[in-house]
């Protein structure tokens, strides 16, 4: 009996500890100066994912953002990006090429489901214009419209179409279409 007491004791006391009041809450934030609640609501993240097998190659991509919400309407962020393109020759022999990157954005929303971007990027990647496979840095600024559909709460996919100004010829990214246009699927999920 008291082994199930001090059971029930040592499970029931935090529990307990555990539960807060929002009021008190909130009064410990104003305090502190910094109320995380609020911040956490202004805060997102999300981004792209990307895989394709088959016909001897193989291609992963991983495009993670954080993004926060200066006005209700407006946004800035930091990006992402990593890339495995994996190749196999007719003779058995695999090609491992790797490309990574990141970047800054700003983000206006007019309305709900409109998207309005522009980003400046840096990705690292192997010279497949001059076939030397050397390293290279290749810069990329980008802008877009997008549509964003609600998926439940605070969270949202997006579908853009981007247009590259610079348009070097190693860019990573796929062309959709034309050269200088890029498609982008991703999800943004708020914190709060």
């Amino acid at each position: 009996m008291k082994k199930l007491l001090l059971a029930l004791t040592l499970f029931i006391v935090p529990t307990i500890w555990g539960q807060y009041d929002m009021e008190e809450a909130k009064k410990e934030d104003d305090k502190e100066g910094i109320n995380w609640f609020q911040l956490k609501q202004k805060i997102y993240v999300g981004g792209e994912l990307g895989l394709s097998f088959g016909g001897g190659s193989s291609f992963i991509s991983a495009a993670p953002i954080v993004g926060y919400d200066i006005t209700e309407r407006f946004s800035a962020g930091i990006s992402g990006m990593y890339q495995l393109w994996r190749l196999r020759d007719f003779a058995g022999n695999t090609f491992n090429f790797h490309t990574y990157g990141g970047g800054i954005f700003a983000r206006l929303r007019p309305i709900e489901v409109l998207i309005m971007q522009v980003e400046a990027n840096l990705y690292n990647t192997n010279d497949f214009a001059s076939g030397s496979l050397d390293r290279i840095n290749v810069p990329a600024v980008m802008a877009g419209l997008g549509y964003a559909q609600p998926i439940g709460g605070r969270s949202y996919y997006n579908i853009m179409l981007m247009y590259d100004f610079i348009n070097d010829p190693n860019m990573p990214l796929p062309p959709f279409f034309l050269e200088p246009l890029h498609l982008r699927l991703g999800i943004t999920l708020y914190l709060g």
